[in-house]
């Protein structure tokens, strides 16, 4: 299952205004300037991104290959908590932890929202729910947070309840798909 979310009409993004940056979460327009980058005038759009103190800065004729695009909806948020209550059975093979780790790292960076649920129950599915090492732990927290803080914008619920939301299903994911017991 592949949860569609084009792009969002960037045109001409106003401050204030809230997308969604495919690697960073939530980001809110902050201002729109002007730059001199190798002799040349280029617009830029400045972001912030939200429940961070991070910002990005995207010249403006490139936003779409970015990929920022409109927070999710109701139907979208439906479909990915589908995807990811669906049975995580553990792997028969398990490949070596500095393979899984670089291939879940790369899938994390497409930015789209599948992959960022595939990265979720991959982890939790190679560790049986409870994952050991610090790597994955912190791959888990990149992949659960932005999509937990889009969650709780659209849904006008707390990040926390939103990451016990994901947290929540993929574990009932996982005990759905272990072996049973002899």
């Amino acid at each position: 299952m592949s949860v569609a979310t084009p792009p969002v009409d960037t045109a001409a993004p106003k401050p204030g205004d809230v997308l969604t940056h495919p690697v960073h979460g939530p980001v809110r327009i902050v201002n729109s300037c002007t730059r001199v980058v190798r002799g040349e005038d280029r617009e830029y759009v400045d972001m912030e991104v939200i429940g961070d103190e991070m910002r990005i800065s995207v010249p403006a004729d490139g936003k779409d290959v970015i990929g920022l695009r409109a927070l999710l909806e109701e139907k979208q948020i439906g479909e990915l908590i589908e995807q990811l209550s669906q049975p995580i059975e553990p792997p028969e093979k398990k490949a070596s932890w500095a393979h899984r780790i670089k291939t879940l790292t790369m899938q994390l960076q497409s930015g789209r929202l599948s992959d960022r649920i595939d990265v979720i129950r991959g982890i939790l599915g190679d560790s049986g729910g409870a994952p050991s090492s610090l790597a994955e732990r912190n791959l888990l927290k990149q992949a659960v947070g932005p999509l937990a803080a889009e969650i709780a914008i659209a849904r006008k619920v707390t990040k926390d309840e939103a990451e016990a939301l994901l947290h929540e299903t993929a574990e009932r994911a996982v005990a759905a798909g272990a072996p049973a017991a002899a």
